[in-house]
């Protein structure tokens, strides 16, 4: 039996597939490859969203915080106008996506994204930002 996808709103959290996230902020100010090392480390990795569904929880529970931060969408120099998400084993679905308008503009080295405005955008790895990182809760 597979617990279905929900957010505890209070707690920030949710169940997917059958184990409990926790996203938060992490503030302070880091490059794309940094934050994602911070949070390899000391959590999971920058925060995944496998499909709208969680995209739109993920909004329901940031709507107080539209900070830009860092998500885990990379695109590697090899392969153009691909994304992948960082956490391993999670695939990029092109068809659910929540692009700022415009975006992604593909610039030669634009290769990350982070949340603005609860809105991808594409920006180079070297820039610095604040993270949003989701964490597996031991149970």
């Amino acid at each position: 039996w597979k617990q279905p996808l929900s957010f505890i709103v209070t707690g920030q959290c949710c169940f997917m597939d059958c184990q409990l996230y926790q996203f938060h902020y992490i503030n302070k100010e880091m490059t794309w490859t940094e934050a994602q090392q911070y949070c390899r480390e000391k959590h999971t990795d920058l925060v995944t969203v496998t499909n709208m569904k969680d995209m739109k929880r993920l909004i329901n529970i940031s709507a107080g915080d539209q900070k830009e931060a860092w998500i885990g969408l990379i695109s590697k120099p090899e392969f153009i106008r691909t994304w992948f998400w960082s956490l391993p084993g999670v695939e990029f679905n092109e068809s659910e996506t929540n692009w700022k308008t415009g975006e992604p503009t593909d610039g030669e080295s634009e290769n990350c994204a982070y949340l603005d405005n609860l809105k991808w955008v594409d920006t180079g790895c070297g820039a610095t930002k604040i993270s949003l990182i989701d964490s597996i809760i031991k149970m």
